[in-house]
């Protein structure tokens, strides 16, 4: 079965990368893998799966991000299943860039579906693009979602 890689991210956008993987996993009838990153100073030892209805207490989460991670991913899995979507989700550690392909790889997706984040061009020369970043390194296609907000 086809394996279709979600990067979300608490942002507004995250709804609308999620409804486009939706669409994605339902035409190409993939199962789907939502992923969260965090920063590795927030981070337990993972990654470690997220299910529907989980409780972050239960992986011993005490800090904020990772929390706050998990519940993404949780409402993404809640949608993507109401939707009829074979999905599980995934919190990881590291810089998003670099985690987002190496997941790929690691789970032998067909596509990385994300966001972008429309960043002032002041902004995208500190921070960099992860979008950017996904598109030039990774081994499989990847849709970015560059509607408007």
């Amino acid at each position: 079965m086809k394996t279709l890689l979600v990067a979300v991210d608490n942002s507004a956008n995250a709804r609308k990368v999620i409804s486009l993987a939706a669409e994605q996993a339902l035409a190409q009838q993939a199962a789907v893998v939502v992923l969260c990153c965090v920063d590795l100073s927030y981070s337990i030892a993972g990654p470690y799966e997220v299910e529907v209805g989980e409780d972050p207490a239960d992986f011993g989460c005490a800090l904020d991000e990772q929390q706050a991670a998990a519940a993404v991913v949780r409402q993404a899995l809640t949608e993507l299943q109401g939707a009829g979507v074979n999905a599980r989700g995934r919190v990881v550690a590291g810089e998003p860039a670099e985690t987002i392909v190496a997941q790929a790889n690691e789970l032998n997706a067909t596509m990385i579906i994300m966001g972008r984040r429309h960043l002032s061009p002041f902004r995208r020369l500190l921070k960099g693009s992860h979008s950017a970043l996904v598109i030039e390194n990774a081994d499989c296609p990847v849709l970015v979602d560059v509607r408007a907000d």
